[in-house]
C-alpha cells in the first residue's frame, strides 16, 4: 500500500501526483508479459518519468503478449507488491492485419502448449501407475520376507539344502525388486529429459514469433512506401489535368496507366 502524505505536508508535487493517479485509466494497471530486448531495457534515463504508486524511476520493456507483441513501453519497474503497469506506449498499435497475424500465432502457440500439457498429464499418469506397481511389489516383497522369517523360526531343523533354496528365492526377489526400482528411475529420468526438451521448444517458439513479427513489420513498411509513391504520381498527373482542362485525352490515358500499375 502506498504511504499517503499528511494534510499538513501537502505540496504542489503531491497535488500533481493525486491528479495524475485519479485520471489514470485502469487499463494501465494491466501489465503485459514482456521479453528481454538488449536494445530497449533498463531504467528510463532520458527523462525523470516515475511510476504513479511508488514514485520510482520507470523502466523500459518490450511487450510479449497478444496483439501488443513487440511493442515497446515505459512501465513500473517494481517487481514486488502492486505494479503500476504501463505508463506510456512508445510504439503505436500495430496495423489490423498484423494484429490478426499475431492473434493467429498466439492461438497456435497456446494450442501447442495445451497439447504438451495433455501429454505431460498422460506421462504423469503412467509414472504414477508404475510407482503404484512398484509399491505393490515392495509390499509383496515385505510380506514374503515376513513369511520366510516365520518359516525359518518354525523349521529350524530343516536341512541346509532347503535353507539354501529359500535364501536363493529371497535373493532372486531382491534382485527383481532392484531391477524394478532401476527401471522406474530410468523412466523418470526419461520423462525429465523430455520435459526439458519441450521447454527448449517453447523458448524457440517465442524467438520465432518475435522474428516473424519484425519481418511482417518490414514488409508492411515497404508496401506503405510503394503506395505513397504511386499516390504521389497520381496527384501530379491530376494537377497537370487541372491546368489544361479535363478534355485532354492523353492525360486521362496516363491516369489509367498509373491506376493499372497499382
Amino acid at each position: 500500500m502506498p504511504s499517503w502524505p499528511n494534510s499538513n505536508e501537502t505540496s504542489d508535487d503531491d497535488d500533481e501526483f493525486m491528479s495524475e493517479f485519479s485520471s489514470m485509466q485502469m487499463e494501465y494497471f494491466q501489465t503485459p508479459n514482456t521479453v528481454i530486448d538488449p536494445s530497449f531495457c533498463g531504467l528510463v534515463t532520458e527523462s525523470d518519468r516515475r511510476c504513479i504508486l511508488h514514485r520510482q524511476r520507470a523502466g523500459k520493456f518490450v511487450a510479449f503478449e497478444g496483439t501488443d507483441t513487440g511493442r515497446r513501453f515505459v512501465g513500473c519497474a517494481t517487481e514486488d507488491g502492486v505494479n503500476c503497469g504501463v505508463l506510456e506506449w512508445v510504439d503505436a498499435p500495430w496495423p489490423v492485419i498484423l494484429q490478426r497475424c499475431l492473434t493467429k500465432l498466439w492461438d497456435m502457440y497456446h494450442e501447442q502448449n495445451l497439447g504438451r500439457a495433455q501429454d505431460n498429464e498422460a506421462h504423469g499418469t503412467e509414472v504414477a501407475k508404475l510407482q503404484k506397481e512398484l509399491d505393490s511389489l515392495a509390499n509383496q516383497y515385505s510380506q514374503l520376507v515376513d513369511d520366510v522369517s516365520k518359516l525359518f523360526d518354525y523349521q529350524d531343523g530343516i536341512k541346509s539344502h532347503d535353507m539354501d533354496c529359500t535364501s536363493q528365492a529371497i535373493n532372486e526377489l531382491k534382485e527383481k525388486k532392484k531391477q524394478l526400482e532401476e527401471q522406474a528411475k530410468i523412466e523418470l529420468q526419461m520423462e525429465k529429459l523430455k520435459l526439458k526438451k519441450e521447454q527448449r521448444c517453447i523458448l524457440q517458439s517465442q524467438a520465432d514469433i518475435i522474428q516473424n513479427t519484425r519481418k511482417a513489420m518490414k514488409e508492411i513498411e515497404v508496401d506503405r512506401d510503394h503506395l505513397k509513391e504511386e499516390k504521389k504520381k497520381l496527384e501530379n498527373v491530376i494537377a497537370e489535368l487541372l491546368k489544361v482542362g479535363h478534355g485532354c485525352k492523353e492525360k486521362l490515358d496516363k491516369i489509367k496507366e498509373v491506376v493499372m500499375e497499382e
